[in-house]
């Protein structure tokens, strides 16, 4: 029923993925309009959010998902909300995010003067001995993706939280309103009390 006339070619499901049709203003747009009308408090919505972008500064790509709704369960948050909100992690900000949190992580440990060359990591050293070559990249990034995680959390929850009150605020009013003005809806020859 709601499938494309023409399907899509893989080239071009990566060219929406990566740069989509109608702009990254628009699907970022309907992206917060999807997560502050969910169902919930406003609080449980906000820290959805706020633990996906948490989420989003750590270095476990592919599985930011998944951490993503383990962490807003056990701080009761909306899951599906924190799923949007790994949506700050994308493929035009994973690069500012991965060298702030690896500088950061750096900066933290004390390793600020070692350099990691990072040129030298070549897939066939990975394949060889996958811990000890990433680890050295990991860690850093690890240790300053949880400082950063929790400045992205923060800088997400409150906006969110003012968001989503104002939204179901009006929502509520405007529910109320609509009560007002329809005419009493008893079935016909029951009399209603007063």
């Amino acid at each position: 029923m709601f499938k494309r006339r023409k399907p899509r070619s893989i080239i071009e499901k990566w060219q929406q993925f990566f740069w989509p049709r109608e702009g990254w203003m628009r699907a970022i747009k309907y992206t917060w309009q999807r997560a502050i009308r969910l169902d919930g408090s406003a609080h449980s919505i906000a820290m959805g959010l706020a633990v996906g972008a948490f989420v989003s500064a750590t270095p476990f790509i592919g599985t930011h998902l998944l951490w993503a709704a383990l962490v807003a369960w056990v701080l009761g948050g909306n899951i599906i909300a924190s799923a949007i909100g790994t949506w700050v992690g994308n493929p035009l900000s994973f690069p500012f995010i991965w060298i702030m949190t690896f500088n950061v992580g750096h900066f933290i440990l004390g390793t600020w003067d070692q350099t990691t060359d990072l040129p030298a990591l070549s897939f066939g050293l990975f394949l060889d001995a996958p811990l000890s070559t990433l680890w050295p990249v990991i860690f850093p990034m690890l240790v300053g993706g949880i400082p950063v995680g929790i400045a992205m959390g923060v800088a997400t929850y409150y906006p969110s939280l003012w968001a989503v009150r104002f939204y179901q605020k009006k929502r509520r009013a405007k529910l109320a309103r609509v009560q007002q003005q329809e005419p009493d809806k008893s079935p016909k020859g029951e009399e209603t009390s007063s």
